[in-house]
């Protein structure tokens, strides 16, 4: 038996055959007569074509499952349509008169290598996107059909070194079992896929490929980072047992559904769930959860050339609210900048997209888009019960000049006769700045959600994409609970309800803390509701409050997780 080390990335514990996926190896080279380059030049282009039409299918697929996996498709669709990369290989062609799969490979690593030699960390991670475009490319030059994880003949661990965004959407899920790679992170591709389906994964597993062969039997704990080669019969005996309780846990999670989130002592805390479409409400109620604590409203406005119309907006909102059955649906304005963009907003290129015209600062820019969608929440408003919320906001004055638009959207309906209900408006708390000015912003909105994501990147000016500084992006971190502590307070003082809708709110570990603090809603992938539900259930909120007072004591992560323990 051995063992190898990685990250967990998605819970659970499997056991079954290795199966070793590799990408195919580099295209042949070959020499073009120069009669011949006007004929290669369709051929690519022909190819370029089914690609973008893969793309879009691919795309479409998976607006209806996930939104946000969609946009991966949505950008490497901008790339094929970029004369960067594709000008880069005609001119290869015409050049060095060499085939259309050698020149695509020679121009998409010349970009990719100089994307991964960027500062930016947002840029860097374009390389594997870039890459992954030629390939799919290339794979029509080539004839091949198909994807070697579409048609497994058995339920396997998949092992590699990386999978790329087109190689996860084409899992098999049915066949595919576990995930080993050696690169990626939590906040890889995969590992969103992997706890999207509760599949185990285990990331960063150093030469995994090298180490398991084909067939090995592997135990992978996606809990603890653990992968086991070939254990021996009394090994597998205990691995086995494990297993079968980490199922069994599972399955006792989901019973408690329907159950309250309430605390030994009595106080109830709301639990809600992120979603990014319609159809994604429908696991909600599902999971138990007392509303949508995230409506992400991009997918309604991304892969299309113009903004989604006022009545389109009205229905989807609609479809949520009428889902929920009378639970609170708090929708977030549309969210663009940073790692996202819209081709037909015209949105300028920007050094630090991260530190630019994101957010509210980018519909403050584009009234028309806010007081579209302004509207239609207003009148979507009369179906059911939903709140919104302002993403990326900084500072008093960007309350007010929403607030002044949002006015505006009241009176052209009233003007208009059209049915419409004013909402609750609230901010999400992102930037430190708004954490420190809390007190003051509770004075212009009804309530506020902190997005722990973008808070701690901000606090601790460390890029929450960037491995190698992934030590600075948990969440729990004394200055990052300090400043939840900072805007809980606030809330108490004016009588505002807080929430909190980052990754830390699934986090089972921060949960006491949380509620400690004061926090009113908790909101999360709906896979997780069930350990977090287990979690408020298991303390009292006296126990939670003095935890919280210890966590605030605490000057490193290290005596947090320490205390934790």
């Amino acid at each position: 038996m051995r063992q190898l080390k990685g990250t967990g990335a998605s819970d659970g514990i499997i056991i079954g055959p290795a199966y070793i996926f590799q990408r195919p190896s580099r295209c042949q080279r070959r020499t073009l007569g120069s009669e011949e380059v006007p004929k290669e030049m369709q051929r690519l282009q022909m190819a370029v074509d089914a690609a973008k039409l893969e793309l879009e299918q691919l795309r479409n697929r998976l607006l209806l499952e996930n939104a946000e996996q969609a946009d991966i498709f949505e950008a490497h669709l901008l790339m094929l349509e970029d004369h960067e990369l594709l000008g880069k290989v005609e001119q290869l062609i015409c050049d060095t008169l060499c085939n259309a799969e050698a020149a695509m490979e020679i121009g998409a690593d010349e970009v990719a290598s100089a994307l991964a030699e960027l500062e930016d960390e947002y840029f860097k991670g374009r390389a594997t996107d870039v890459r992954d475009v030629a390939a799919r490319v290339n794979c029509v030059l080539e004839g091949r059909s198909g994807h070697p994880l579409e048609n497994l003949d058995q339920p396997v661990i998949v092992v590699s070194k990386e999978l790329m965004p087109s190689d996860t959407v084409r899992l098999d899920r049915s066949m595919v079992q576990g995930i080993v790679m050696e690169e990626g992170s939590t906040t890889s591709h995969a590992a969103i896929l992997a706890k999207t389906f509760a599949i185990p994964a285990v990331m960063g597993v150093a030469n995994a490929t090298g180490a398991i062969g084909s067939g090995d039997l592997l135990v992978v704990d996606g809990e603890n980072g653990v992968v086991v080669i070939q254990p021996d019969e009394g090994e597998l005996h205990a691995w086995k047992q494990r297993a079968a309780e980490s199922k069994e846990r599972s399955e006792r999670l989901r019973s408690l559904a329907k159950l309250p989130a309430t605390t030994c002592d009595g106080h109830h805390v709301a639990l809600a769930v992120n979603i990014g479409s319609p159809k994604d409400a429908e696991m909600a109620l599902d999971y138990g959860a007392d509303g949508v604590g995230l409506y992400r409203t991009e997918f309604l406005f991304m892969n299309r050339d113009c903004m989604p119309s006022e009545d389109e907006q009205y229905e989807a909102y609609s479809a949520v609210a009428r889902m929920m059955k009378g639970h609170p649906v708090i929708v977030r304005t549309l969210d663009i900048g940073g790692d996202k963009q819209i081709k037909w907003l015209c949105t300028l290129e920007e050094q630090n997209p991260f530190l630019g015209l994101r957010g509210i600062r980018l519909c403050l820019e584009r009234e028309d888009v806010l007081i579209t969608q302004f509207k239609a929440l207003l009148r979507a408003r009369v179906q059911g019960d939903i709140w919104v919320m302002l993403p990326m906001v900084a500072n008093v004055e960007e309350v007010r000049l929403t607030k002044r638009i949002l006015e505006k959207a009241r009176d052209e309906l009233s003007r208009e006769g059209v049915p419409h209900r004013e909402f609750p408006l609230g901010i999400m708390i992102e930037v430190p700045a708004a954490a420190v000015m809390a007190s003051s912003l509770f004075e212009e909105v009804d309530f506020a959600s902190i997005g722990t994501n973008d808070l701690t990147q901000y606090t601790m000016a460390a890029d929450r994409n960037n491995a190698k500084v992934a030590v600075l992006t948990e969440a729990l971190q004394p200055a990052v609970l300090r400043m939840i502590a900072m805007v809980t307070e606030a809330g108490v003082k004016h009588g505002k309800w807080v929430g909190v809708c980052g990754d830390m709110a699934g986090d089972r570990a921060a949960v006491p803390i949380l509620l400690g603090l004061g926090v009113n809603e908790l909101s999360m992938a709906p896979s997780v509701l069930p350990l977090v539900k287990e979690a408020v259930r298991s303390i009292s909120l006296g126990r939670a409050r003095e935890l919280a007072r210890l966590a605030l004591l605490c000057r490193t992560a290290g005596e947090l997780r320490k205390l934790l323990r």
